[in-house]
């Protein structure tokens, strides 16, 4: 067993591009939103005595719809034209709205700096490898919050895929807990995303949020249909599929809605608000 009591504590931010931007309008940034939810990860930046954050964040309507549009997230396929440049505008796209985020946190003077997901993470026949675990926690060490997000995603094999936001922060909590050269250790994620958290029918017209919920149950709840927007990494029960990972490392998961004002501050206090705690 390994002993995690002298590791720093870590919180992951999952900031969705459901809330960053309008999925369904190419390239639509939500500034009010950035900007709120930025203002509360500096009060908890500058308390020194809460954890340390690392933020991921994902593509949104930077992202997906050129992905979909060339269908990046099934690999190689000779009969799509221009595929292989749909992959690299893909890449520039999410570039792009990393940038706009990096540049919303340095106006308000928090120091954070982005690793590229796609030159960290390298799929192999065998196994999806990650490289960038030690320039994550020299980040940490340094005071400066690690930034990644969802990218395409090269292969061995001549091939290529997309990686999400989530599976991204699997990887990351799988290293933390299993490497005993770390020194930190994940004590929660929170997603931020555009619901109070789980929401389940109890009919065709009721329905409800869970507030606490084991990951070995969500196979058998009732989710409530939302219209979906374009997304190539799979909808709602595609991201518990990556919560259930994570939870089985023994991390929980809190889900929030990161549209609404200070949730983000109260959940990174414990505080106790309307949301999701999957354990």
């Amino acid at each position: 067993m390994l002993v995690l009591a002298n590791k720093k504590p870590v919180i992951i931010i999952k900031l969705g591009g459901s809330i960053l931007t309008d999925k369904n309008t190419p390239n639509s940034l939500r500034n009010n939103v950035i900007n709120g939810l930025i203002s509360q990860i500096y009060d908890n930046y500058h308390n020194s005595n809460q954890p340390k954050l690392i933020i991921i964040h994902g593509a949104g309507s930077f992202g997906h719809p050129i992905a979909n549009s060339f269908s990046i997230q099934n690999g190689l396929n000779q009969n799509i034209p221009n595929q292989t440049l749909g992959l690299t505008k893909t890449h520039q796209s999410v570039k792009k709205l990393n940038t706009k985020i990096v540049d919303s946190f340095l106006n308000k003077d928090i120091p954070v700096l982005s690793l590229t997901t796609s030159s960290v993470f390298f799929q192999e026949e065998s196994a999806l490898k990650f490289t960038g675990i030690k320039q994550i926690e020299s980040l940490l060490e340094l005071g400066i919050i690690p930034i990644l997000y969802g990218d395409i995603l090269l292969h061995d094999s001549k091939n290529f895929s997309i990686i999400s936001g989530d599976r991204v922060i699997f990887e990351i909590c799988k290293l933390f807990t299993s490497s005993i050269d770390t020194n930190h250790k994940v004590d929660k994620i929170i997603f931020c995303f555009d619901q109070d958290g789980i929401v389940i029918s109890n009919s065709e017209k009721d329905s409800e949020v869970i507030q606490n919920i084991k990951s070995k149950d969500l196979d058998f709840i009732s989710l409530k249909n939302f219209e979906d927007s374009i997304d190539v990494t799979g909808n709602i029960r595609g991201k518990l599929e990556e919560i259930k990972k994570i939870c089985e490392l023994g991390i929980p998961v809190q889900l929030i809605n990161g549209q609404k004002p200070n949730l983000l501050t109260k959940a990174l206090k414990n505080e106790k608000i309307l949301s999701t705690l999957i354990e």
